[in-house]
């Protein structure tokens, strides 16, 4: 059966909560039966059609019009496909375990916040914590893949224990924060005190930092075949950095001041 088309009406005037609004959720319902769904709208609630426009759609892909006022699109996606044209909020694939969320535009914070699997990919900038924890939670996202076409705000891969995000752009302030494990891999620059508390992890760079984050110490350049091996097994890997790796690298160990042993690597 293929998917819903969900067409805003009009710009929203207040936040939407979109937790539940999932493929698996919407797939057998009628078109009429998903517009009478409710979801919180600001500080009361709103049915679908009030807001959407909702039609039957050509794949079986849930599609949504985008706005920044969207919180929580694919939220708990376990599988399916959600395509956004355009921007979305805070929350973006909260917690997900597998299927495909693509946002064709921006994302705000806290985007893959505690992601347990499957993909996400933004044409556009994504906002701070990028692949950071759930309220509460003592780590971040530990598996699937988060590709952001921009830049991204502080802390992107905070507590990362896993999985792999690609940040086309450049990267605020403290990356890759107390890393436990995974790869974060920014072909832009980087803000200061990147891998500040680092224990495990990597962190690969297009581009040298301005300034080597305390903590760390250079074991100098050196050929890494798990890089090859890593961007032939991914290839946007290898796309974010113009299409190709080398395999050569600057290594920097740390953050040693918290007894960590994580990686920069400055790509060559």
């Amino acid at each position: 059966m293929s998917g819903l088309r969900l067409v805003l009406k009009a710009p929203l005037e207040a936040r939407l909560d979109c937790t539940g609004l999932l493929p698996a959720a919407l797939s057998g319902l009628s078109e009429a039966a998903a517009e009478r769904r409710v979801l919180p709208y600001g500080t009361s609630r709103a049915a679908l059609g009030d807001l959407f426009t909702v039609t039957r759609g050509a794949s079986a892909a849930l599609v949504i019009s985008g706005d920044a006022r969207l919180d929580f699109v694919g939220a708990g996606l376990g599988a399916g496909e959600i395509l956004v044209d355009g921007p979305i909020g805070a929350g973006g694939g909260w917690g997900m375990t597998g299927g495909r969320l693509v946002v064709r535009g921006a994302a705000g914070d806290d985007l893959a916040a505690g992601l347990a699997g499957g993909r996400i990919e933004v044409s556009g900038a994504a906002g701070a914590r990028l692949g950071g924890p759930l309220p509460g939670a003592r780590t971040g996202m530990r598996d699937g893949l988060v590709k952001v076409g921009g830049g991204t705000g502080p802390l992107a891969g905070v507590r990362q224990r896993g999985g792999l995000i690609l940040i086309a752009g450049d990267a605020g302030e403290r990356a890759a924060e107390g890393m436990i494990a995974g790869t974060l891999a920014v072909a832009g620059g980087i803000g200061p005190r990147a891998g500040r508390g680092m224990r495990r992890g990597s962190l690969l760079l297009g581009r040298a930092p301005d300034l080597v984050p305390d903590g760390f110490a250079s074991c100098g350049a050196a050929d890494f075949v798990m890089l090859l091996l890593i961007a032939r097994r991914v290839p946007e890997l290898a796309a974010a950095f113009g299409g190709g790796l080398s395999g050569r690298a600057e290594r920097l160990v740390g953050d040693r001041l918290s007894g960590g042993e994580g990686e920069i690597l400055v790509l060559s």
